[in-house]
């Protein structure tokens, strides 16, 4: 994927830093939720949910900034320990009939967790030149799909012998996760990013996160992408609502079925990576249209199905184009951003993402009271179409050329712009 050894290695290390961080959120989430049902209503559940995932939202742009501010390999080495602290406490509280407390520690790991994703996209940037980015993006986006598969299985066997135990695992899984960043803290950078203006790093932290905040307006590119974000987290944010709705209640299915209907969805997602880590960077915005339009388009097919084998086939082709949109997805948001930007804007992009996907989930709980899920299935697949269809209508001119010009090789990007060129 990279020619340059040290680029392959770090990736390979922020890879392994990402799979045992999201393995640790996922067996933690499981054996949390668990443990609270066993002892409390589904209700209870909503608020503790609510509570320990609310902060993070909020601090979400903050963290953007802090890491366009400070050294990101520290920030995200902090980011791990600080989150192992409180997997811990919850581990040691989870018995104890604290809910308040172990609430308290779940926010507080959600908040220390918000840090991890600018983080490592610096880091990646700092590592890995223009043209390898993609591809470098594409293997991060697989760990989506290893993990529906591995986090959820694990989390559930563990959680059914014992939460408790469970969520020792998760607080192991979060200590690893902070060790392959420690092996590459000392690598020298590959890339040097352009210095910033003057006065810049001088700034003020609150005038950082303005800047970054209306940076978005000025990076046409950037702003197209985090719109989608929102306008997919409208759809997004009751996915497995409706998934497990018309799988369990439509298509009649067991529970059983249902595990391997996920472990579909999973293999589709890393397929689709794999599939966009070959894509030359021409392609690149092209397939992240076709691929929004796909989707919505299996995904309703998906709710059309009468039967399961139709239904888990058109699941696959949604969650591969997911894949593609995974993996393509940071990359294109960041392409045409400063590099003193990138921080910011990934903050704000997951911020809006996250917070439309959780405003959406409350939405289909009202609408599910007046339509049934196959219904709302197909309605939001169409949704998706448009989406995509409305996004490459509104960036085919002239960001193609702008995209190769950031992510091709200098020589590259003098050839691509050559007049008449596609």
């Amino acid at each position: 994927m990279l020619s340059n050894p040290a680029a392959t290695r770090a990736v390979r290390q922020l890879w392994l830093a990402s799979a045992f961080s999201a393995g640790s959120t996922w067996t933690m989430q499981i054996a949390l939720f668990v443990a609270v049902l066993r002892d409390h209503d589904v209700a209870t559940l909503a608020v503790v949910e609510l509570a320990g995932t609310v902060p993070a939202l909020v601090v979400m742009p903050l963290a953007g900034t802090l890491a366009d501010r400070f050294d990101p390999r520290r920030l995200a080495i902090a980011s791990m320990v600080s989150q192992a602290v409180c997997v811990a406490g919850i581990a040691a509280l989870l018995g104890t009939g604290a809910l308040w407390a172990v609430t308290a520690l779940y926010a507080a790991q959600g908040v220390c967790n918000t840090v991890w994703a600018p983080a490592r996209q610096l880091w990646l940037h700092r590592q890995v030149e223009p043209a390898g980015v993609a591809g470098a993006n594409a293997a991060l986006g697989s760990i989506s799909g290893l993990t529906i598969i591995i986090g959820a299985t694990l989390g559930g066997v563990l959680s059914a012998w014992s939460p408790a135990y469970a969520m020792v695992v998760a607080t192991l899984l979060q200590i690893a996760a902070a060790v392959p960043l420690l092996l590459i803290m000392r690598l020298p950078a590959a890339h040097t990013e352009p210095a910033e203006p003057a006065g810049a790093a001088r700034a003020t932290f609150r005038r950082q996160l303005a800047d970054g905040l209306s940076a978005v307006r000025h990076h046409r590119l950037a702003a197209s992408v985090v719109w989608i974000g929102i306008a997919w987290g409208c759809i997004g944010g009751a996915y497995s609502v409706l998934l497990a709705g018309h799988a369990l209640d439509g298509l009649h299915i067991s529970s059983a079925m249902l595990g391997v209907l996920y472990a579909v969805d999973g293999a589709a997602v890393i397929a689709g990576t794999v599939l966009a880590a070959r894509l030359p960077a021409r392609h690149h915005l092209p397939a992240y249209a076709i691929a929004y339009i796909v989707q919505g388009a299996s995904w309703a097919l998906f709710f059309v199905a009468g039967d399961v084998v139709p239904a888990a086939a058109a699941l696959a082709v949604m969650r591969l184009s997911s894949g593609v949109i995974i993996a393509l997805d940071t990359t294109i948001l960041l392409a045409t951003v400063p590099a003193g930007l990138r921080g910011r804007i990934t903050g704000l992009h997951i911020t809006t993402y996250s917070a439309m996907a959780r405003a959406s989930l409350a939405l289909y709980g009202v609408l599910l009271t007046v339509a049934d899920t196959r219904a709302l299935g197909i309605a939001s697949g169409a949704v998706s179409m448009v989406i995509g269809l409305a996004w490459w209508w509104t960036q085919r001119r002239d960001s193609p050329r702008a995209y190769l010009a950031a992510v091709s090789p200098p020589h590259a990007a003098a050839t691509s712009s050559r007049p008449g060129d596609p």
